[in-house]
Order: structure tokens, then sequence, then C-alpha cells
């Protein structure tokens, strides 16, 4: 685990470096805290906040020299072996001095060959450019900022919002999406109008010499370029298996001890436990879900599923709890008030500790708490198996990818044992077509918007038929190359560092999940069940009700007690809402005659509840956009001042 940063000048002014490059230092030090080191020179600075914790051979300088360039670099890499074959070099080198040694010798096009999560900046003084590259699925976070003057790169993009010359201008696309409620994260889009992501399976140069050159971006892999076709069902269960397995066995086989994973009761995570179970390696597992001595388990409860899985193979799931400490005790508070920061207690937990407008941020605390307690610092996750592996087809998607006889089949299968079948099956057929179709292919509008909360002149600068579709539901390519994978593993990165773990993300292996977005859609639908080829290739492992699960929705919310305080608690939200916004920023997006009326609005009827929360979700989200620029430049300058003091 490394934090990487680093800041260039276009001209040899190095006025800034000396004081912003210890403010982009504090932001990733959450990222690496065994070994820090920075190299500058008259108009460059390039950092590293190393971690290890793999079995791999351990990174000796945070900044690798290699002749006239001069790397930081974040990986973990699967194969290893391979990659110090085509190398030609001794198996003493560390997983981040291997990388840079490959990209050496055989360029960066070569990443297309590793099997890791990793990212990275490399700094060339001959030829004054600096090149940032990514990970195939973009599993390790990398922002930059570049305004022609400058350019600054950072692991943890508040080490961006720090720097007093950066342009922190929230996004108003971004603004326009949130409170309408079309939000979908964008591939390389951040909430701040200037600051990207570097593309994953890409790299972009800047050429520092020549200020009328533009960046250059070069994709070295694309995902499911190259169908996939086998001659059987079964061998395309066969190689889905041993890819799985082989994923899931290199990341075992790359940390050492003790291992966590999030077991949620579902398809994805179900999968993976059990295999990491099977492969005889000590493991924490943990839910979501309320412990069931405090909520009683409900009908279809998704703990049931996972007491199945501890059953069948023996181990102990620990589980959240209805009252969550995320105070001053909680395992991130102690964590960053051991890096120097200052934090206050009354604030929402949300801006105390400056969390950006991910979902779930809170939730991944409590998960990272619970693993940094039972002395876990690498935790398994499903995520990404929606996406590709355990895909939700549906007959519209197989039209859309022009399988054409199999979905004439699918249909056909749908209106089995009913009368007048042919004609059912055509009725089936044009609901599929032209409603369901309707629907998929309009803007996906989710279930948390406020738009009367936008300036009109504003909210007309953009139109509906520009917002996203939700590819999700038919095309998982496209899903994924707009971002739709971005929100979790961006939010796992950083969570993850503040709680001192790391997450790795098995089904993101760039070969499963191409293999799986390249097959026939067909196989992942059978009749009325889906996911089909996903169950059938480790039906053998699952309990029967993981196998027979259809979706994972959190039952057991039905018997959570009402909370009979909870609109005090709504209320004390939108005081600190009131108190947080900076109206004088946030008059030209925002219609603060309709916040202004909310404000001073009583008690909604049950009716009303479902409304007024998203109305205080979307004003939170923007108060958490601000916080994390204010954050970031207030607590590394008092902690810089405390340092100075000292």
């Amino acid at each position: 685990m490394s934090g990487i940063f680093g800041l260039i000048n276009y001209t040899a002014n190095n006025a800034s470096i000396g004081n912003d490059i210890p403010k982009m230092a504090m932001w990733n030090r959450a990222y690496g805290r065994q070994n820090e080191e920075c190299y500058c020179e008259s108009n460059m600075a390039i950092g590293c906040c190393h971690e290890y914790f793999s079995t791999h051979p351990c990174l000796k300088t945070p900044v690798i020299r290699q002749d006239y360039i001069y790397s930081v670099i974040d990986a973990l890499l699967y194969n290893r072996e391979e990659l110090v074959s085509k190398c030609q070099v001794q198996n003493d080198l560390s997983d981040e001095e291997l990388l840079v040694c490959y990209i050496n010798t055989f360029g960066f096009n070569a990443l297309k060959e590793v099997n890791g999560d990793f990212c990275g900046a490399m700094y060339n003084t001959q030829t004054q450019t600096l090149t940032l590259f990514r990970d195939h699925m973009g599993v390790r976070p990398l922002y930059y900022y570049d305004n022609k003057e400058f350019v600054a790169y950072s692991t943890d993009i508040r080490g961006l919002l720090a720097l007093e010359a950066v342009d922190t201008s929230i996004s108003e696309d971004w603004i326009f999406r949130t409170l309408s409620g079309y939000y979908m994260d964008t591939l390389t889009g951040t909430e701040y109008q200037h600051i990207f992501c570097v593309n994953p399976a890409s790299f972009i140069t800047f050429f520092l010499s020549d200020l009328k050159k533009p960046a250059q971006i070069t994709t070295y892999w694309h995902l499911g370029q190259k169908k996939i076709r086998l001659s059987s069902f079964d061998k395309y269960k066969e190689q889905l298996k041993e890819l799985t397995y082989d994923s899931i066995t290199q990341r075992l086989n790359a940390v050492s001890g003790l291992v966590g994973a999030e077991l949620s009761g579902g398809l994805d995570s179900g999968v993976i436990d059990i295999l990491i179970h099977r492969n005889n390696r000590d493991c924490v597992y943990y839910s979501w879900s309320v412990d069931p001595d405090e909520v009683p388990y409900a009908t279809d409860d998704e703990r049931l599923v996972i007491a199945d899985i501890c059953a069948q193979e023996n181990i102990t799931c620990h589980f959240s709890h209805m009252q969550s400490d995320y105070g001053l005790n909680s395992n991130i508070a102690r964590n960053m008030q051991n890096l120097g920061f200052n934090l206050i207690e009354d604030e929402p937990p949300a801006l105390r500790y400056a969390l950006p407008p991910y979902i779930n941020a809170l939730t991944l605390c409590e998960t990272g708490g619970c693993m940094a307690e039972n002395g876990v610092n690498i935790v398994f996750t499903g995520h990404g198996g929606d996406e590709g592996i355990s895909h939700r087809c549906n007959a519209y998607e197989l039209f859309y990818h022009h399988e054409y006889f199999h979905f004439l089949q699918q249909e056909w299968l749908r209106t089995q044992g009913k009368k007048r079948r042919i004609v059912k099956t055509l009725k089936a057929c044009y609901k599929t077509l032209a409603k369901d179709r309707k629907q998929f292919l309009s803007p996906f509008l989710g279930p948390f918007g406020a738009p009367e909360l936008l300036n009109a002149d504003f909210a007309n600068k953009f139109r509906k038929e520009d917002m996203p579709l939700l590819h999700f539901a038919f095309s998982p390519v496209e899903y994924i190359q707009e971002g739709g994978s971005r929100n979790r593993l961006d939010n796992v990165a950083l969570i993850g560092a503040y709680n001192g773990v790391r997450y790795l993300v098995p089904y993101l292996d760039y070969r499963v999940i191409d293999f799986a977005v390249s097959i026939p859609r067909y196989l992942y639908l059978n009749g009325s069940q889906n996911r089909y080829i996903f169950r059938e290739t480790f039906k053998d492992i699952m309990p029967a009700s993981l196998y027979a699960i259809k979706y994972k929705d959190d039952n057991s919310r039905k018997n959570y007690a009402s909370n009979p305080n909870w609109f005090d608690e709504f209320s004390q939200r939108k005081k600190d809402i009131q108190k947080k916004l900076n109206r004088d920023y946030w008059e030209k997006y925002l219609n603060f005659d309709v916040i202004n009326t909310w404000l001073k609005q009583g008690k909604p009827s049950e009716e009303e509840r479902r409304h007024e929360t998203n109305i205080l979700m979307c004003l939170f989200y923007c108060s958490m956009a601000q916080n994390l620029v204010e954050k970031a430049r207030s607590v590394s300058v008092n902690s810089e001042n405390k340092k100075t003091t000292d």
C-alpha cells in the first residue's frame, strides 16, 4: 500500500513546492506509514508514503531512481514470476522496482500483460516528461490537476485540494446530476471541475518542456474487445471456475498472515469467502447486516444465507451493530488523530472525517474498524461481480447484443405451461422490445433526486437527453467504460487507508472480467433464473439457500424497531446543512427560496418523509463537496503550523 504524490512546475519557479509537498504528504500518509521519502529539484518534487504487507520483497527506497528517471509506485503484483522472467532479473526486486524495470524495458503499452493492482508516476528528467498510469480496472486511485503552470498528482484527492493554487471549483455537471437524480460516476471526472482520475488501463504523458503540446492519453488495454466462443456450456463453466480460483489464489499468495472478507449473504461474496476458507487461509468474515442478537431474523433474511454458509464451512461471521460508533473513539478517528489531524467532535462524521460524497462510506468505516480490531489489514470484497462474473441478464440484453435466437428462446421459456402460448410469447416480445427497451434507452433517474433545489437558470443549461443511461441493465462493458465501478473502488481505497486496511477485488482481475463480459449473454439467463452460468459453475460449493437466492435485499430491515427520535436527528442534520452551506458560493446553483422553506418545515407526514430525506441527502452531498476543500486546506495548514511551532 502506498500513497504517491508529486508536483512539477512548467517553469523553473519553485516557490510553491516547499510549502505544497508537506501538505500532499500529510493527506497520503494514511496509505503508507512505514517509510516516506520525497525527492525535490528546482521545479519538481516526487514523493511516496510506503507500507509493506505482501509476501514479496520489500521496497528499499520509496522514490525509485534509475538513471535519469524518478518513479513512485503503488503496486501489488500477481504475476511476478512471469515479469521476472521477461525482464531477466533476480527475484529479489520489490513489486514496485520490478514494475519500473518492466516499463523501462518494454514500455508503458506492455502494462496490458501485468496482472496486479497498481498506479504510478514516472518523471524523465532528460525528456522532461511526466507519465501517470493505472491498472486495467482502476482498482488503485490516482488523481491529477493540470493548469499549464504546474501538474500535480495524488493518490488521495485531498492531497490536491490542499494546494492553494489548485482551482477547486465544484463541477457543474456533478451538481446538476446529483440534485436532479441523474447522478452516475464518469470514468475520469470528479466532484471538482478541474481534477480528474487517470483513465484505467491507460497512461497519460505531460510534456513539460512544451507548453503548447497537450497531454497525451494512451489506452493500453480494452475490455471485452474480442468475443469468446467455446464449444459447450461445460467449457465455459470450466474456464470461469479456473480463472476465479486462480484470481483468488494469486491474491492470497501475494499477502501474508490473517486476511478479512466481506460476507453479505449474496452470491458474489459468498463464493469468494467459501473459496478463501477452502484455501485453508485464516480469515475474519464481516457482514454489513445487523447482528441477529440485536434484530431478529425476518422472512428471506440475508443473514439466514450467511448462517448457512457459516454452518457449511464451520466459520464465524462478525456483524454490524444498530448503534455504530463513528465518534472520536472509532478506528478512523484514532488513525486520523495519530496522523496529526484535529477533529471536531460535534460535526457529523462525514464532515468531521472529510469524506468525499461516496455512498456507504460510514458503513465501510465500521467494516475497517472491525478488521483492524481483529488484526486484519487485507480485506477481500465481491465488488465487480454484478458487472461481470455474476451479471443479472435480461431478455432485452440478448436482443441488444444480437443474440436473436436466444432472445426468442427466452421469451418462449417464460410462457411455458400457459394457454395460447404463441400469442403470449409474441406479447412478451412486444413488451421487451417496446416498453422495456424504451425504459432502458431513457436517461436513468435514480430514487434520490430533488430537482426543485436547482436554480432554473442553472438547470436549463442541461438537457435530459444528455443524461446517462443505466447500461448496467443490458451492457456491462459500456457501464464499466462509463465509470460504473468507480464509486466503490475509490471509496474502499480511501476509507480502507484511513482504517488501516487495503481491499483486494478478485472479480476485477482483468482476465476474469474480460472473460465474463466477452462470452455470450444468454449464458447468464435461463428462463426466469438469471446469473445462471455463475450459479451453475459454483453450485457444488454453495449451500442450497445461496444457490437459490434471486436478489440480495436487506430483508432484516423489516424487523428494525422504529426510531422514535428520527425527527430530532433529521432536524439536527438540517441545522448542520444550514450551518455548512456557503450561500455566496451556492447561490448561482441552488434555489435558496426552496431551501429556506424546507428548513422551516416541521415534521413531514409518512408520505412526505421519503422526499424530504432526498432533499436532505442532496444538500448534504453539496455540503460534503464544499467541506472537503475546506478541511483539506485548513487541516493541512494547521498541522504545518503546529509542526513549525514544535
